[in-house]
This record gives C-alpha cells, structure tokens and sequence, in this order.
C-alpha cells in the first residue's frame, strides 16, 4: 500500500464537486514529491477497476510530466462523463520513485468507484517492490529526516486543500493494506482527534480481536461513551506517554496528531502496550455481554402493566 489518504466533507457538495476536490488534493501530493521523490510520466483513467486483470477497463491515457498540466487534461476529460460514468472511475498518476541511485516505478490514484475507495482510501500512493524496497515508505524512511518530510507533507497538503469540500481525516504509512484489525503494519499514522483517535484505532483492532473476553464485553459498549471517559482520565494520559517513548514513536502535537515509528515493530509495539496498560483494565471489571443481555431481558420480565 505505502501511503493512504482519506477525506471528510466540509460542506455539502454535488458527487462531481468532490471528484475535482480529490483530483486537486492529489495533485497537491505529488507537487509535494514531484521532481525530488517522485517523476511523473502519464495519467490513465480507469472504469471500474484498475486494470483490465481485475476486470477493469482503460479509457483514457495522457501523456504528461507536468502534474497540473495533467490535471487540466482530466479536468477537461471529466467534464464530458455523465455523472454514472464519473463513479466507476480510478485515476492513476503512473511514473518513478528515485532514491539515490534507485529507479522504482510508482502511483497516485484517486479512487471514486465505492468498491476500491472503501479498500484503499480517497488516494492511494505507493510503489512497485524492488530489491529491498517493498513500498514508498521504504523510500521515505531511507530519507536523511523522514520525520521531517512527513511532517511537511502533512502541512502541506492541509494548505493546499483549505476551502475545499473536503478536509483530512486520516493519512496512514504502511506496509500493505492498512486494516482496522490489525495496526501493526503501521509506520505512521496522522488522525483527527490527537489521543483519543489513537486510542479509537487500537480499540477497534481490539474490538475485532480474538480474544472472547476482549469481544464480549465490548459487544455492548458504546464505543463514544468509553473514548470519552479515557480521553479525560489523567492516569491514560501519562500511560500513553510512558508507552509512546517505550515503543519509539513519535508524536507530532498539532491541532491533530502525526504519530511516526522509528522502526518496523514500532506500533506493533505500542499496540500491545496500550492494549495491556489501558483497554483491558478499561474492560476488566465491566459485564460480558451474556450478562448485559440476561439483566435486559431480566427487567422486560419484571414489568408489570399499571392498572
């Protein structure tokens, strides 16, 4: 996977107002990398999926290393589609990933159909394995400050989409398909919320664990009303900066949060010391979900008709 980016509307927007709010967004991305990181060659737009293999079909490629001069071409190109067409498309920014002497060839896309979009976000920016590169975040990582270049990217791209239909939600680093029950593929991972969105990440893996006792007493549970009681508990505070340093991560305090391993087993690492040190003791002394549903239908019982 390498990089994913996903959006939340500002405002209410037409379906064809949000596809150009995404083109531009990931325009900006690669004006981020572009001519430094990252070498644009053509863009291609695909119906349904992104490549005839997966059952897709090519419409349209353009030429082109300029990525503003290739968004006019898209631009133009979409404003020719009837909205059901618009829907299945998949836009992809094909071209070069080079580090030092290394040469690997890449992507941007943008997905608009449901189906790829719910799997690999708004956009997805990654990079064909080579040697010992297996993703772009190989390549961001073998950089003199990758935490830097993170940083500015994130910056970046939340000044280059201000006043659009869309905002940031979340952007996460990975190796492979980022998944909400398993986080730790993570290399980083920017969140809406700071703490508690952390917190709402490694619950919802936990939540979707194994772990019969982890499963039937949080069946129950709203997941809102515990995220509130743990963001406002001083003792989770200190135990998450306690583990963040324990784990190698960084954090990156901003109106949101940018958390960044330091190395591979870094949020696998944090994952099970927040799990340990904070969601299970949050859990232990609750009912399982057995319980919760007796004590229900227990008082349905015990209700009597006024006369």
């Amino acid at each position: 996977m390498g990089i994913q980016i996903i959006f939340r509307p500002t405002r209410v927007a037409i379906f064809n107002e949000l596809v150009i709010d995404k083109l531009k967004a990931c325009v900006e991305a690669i004006k981020f990398f572009h001519r430094g990181l990252f070498f644009l060659k053509e863009v291609e737009v695909w119906f349904n999926a992104p490549s005839e293999a997966l059952g897709g079909s090519l419409a349209k490629v353009a030429k082109s290393e300029n990525p503003i001069e290739a968004a006019n071409t898209l631009y133009e190109y979409f404003k020719e589609l009837p909205y059901a067409d618009i829907r299945k498309t998949i836009v992809i920014f094909r071209g070069n990933w080079e580090i030092d002497s290394l040469k690997i060839a890449g992507y941007f896309s943008i997905q608009n159909d449901s189906e790829w979009q719910s799997v690999y976000g708004d956009i997805e920016i990654s990079a064909y394995a080579k040697g010992q590169i297996e993703d772009v975040v190989d390549i961001l990582w073998s950089t003199s400050d990758a935490q830097g270049l993170l940083r500015n990217f994130v910056e970046s791209i939340e000044r280059g989409i201000k006043g659009f239909c869309i905002a940031l939600s979340q952007i996460t680093f990975s190796y492979g398909i980022p998944t909400s029950e398993d986080p730790s593929n993570l290399m980083a991972i920017y969140l809406i919320g700071e703490r508690r969105a952390l917190l709402r990440v490694f619950y919802r893996a936990l939540r979707d664990s194994e772990d019969p006792i982890v499963v039937a007493k949080a069946r129950p549970l709203d997941t809102r009303f515990l995220m509130d009681i743990l963001a406002k508990a001083r003792i989770v505070e200190t135990r998450i900066s306690e583990r963040l340093e324990k784990a190698m991560v960084v954090e990156v305090p901003r109106k949101s949060a940018l958390y960044i391993a330091k190395d591979r087993s870094s949020f696998k690492k944090l994952y099970e010391e927040i799990s340990e040190a904070i969601l299970k003791p949050a859990l232990k002394n609750l009912p399982e979900e057995s319980i919760v549903r007796e004590r229900i239908e227990r008082g349905l019982d015990e209700y009597h008709e006024p006369k």
